[in-house]
């Protein structure tokens, strides 16, 4: 053999090789990333299941007098408007539906617990772009 047959023997078998260890490590490294994201979501089953576990919901249920008239909201200034009540009840109802009837005995405005400088801070920081 010749100088240039030997340098080209060698130049395949380094391609060869090169394409070998290149293939392995691609093929390594999606097995690597499939048990990692079975092991994360085999954690978060764990994770949820605790949560669901020590969850729990205390719902008071009872049924609605028949003669009993409506209750009005929204008369005066301070208090909440007839709108945002009729959301709150169906979001109480879009929760905990399931054909029982829920009654809310009253709805209060929270008191504001954050400074001025937290006020500030949150508007600063949800504001729309």
């Amino acid at each position: 053999m010749d100088g240039n047959s030997e340098r080209l023997v060698l130049a395949l078998t380094l391609l060869l090789a090169g394409f070998i260890i290149v293939f392995v490590v691609l093929v390594l490294l999606i097995v690597i990333i499939t048990i990692y994201g079975k092991l994360i979501q085999a954690a978060q089953g764990a994770t949820a299941k605790r949560r669901e576990k020590t969850k729990k919901v205390v719902v008071e249920t009872e049924k609605l007098p028949e003669q009993k008239a409506p209750v009005v909201f929204g008369g005066s200034d301070d208090e909440i408007p007839g709108e945002i009540i009729a959301v709150i009840a169906a979001a109480v109802d879009a929760m905990y539906g399931n054909g029982t009837h829920k009654k809310i005995r009253s709805v209060k405005r929270s008191g504001n617990s954050r400074s001025a400088w937290g006020r500030a801070g949150i508007a600063e920081n949800t504001r729309p772009f």
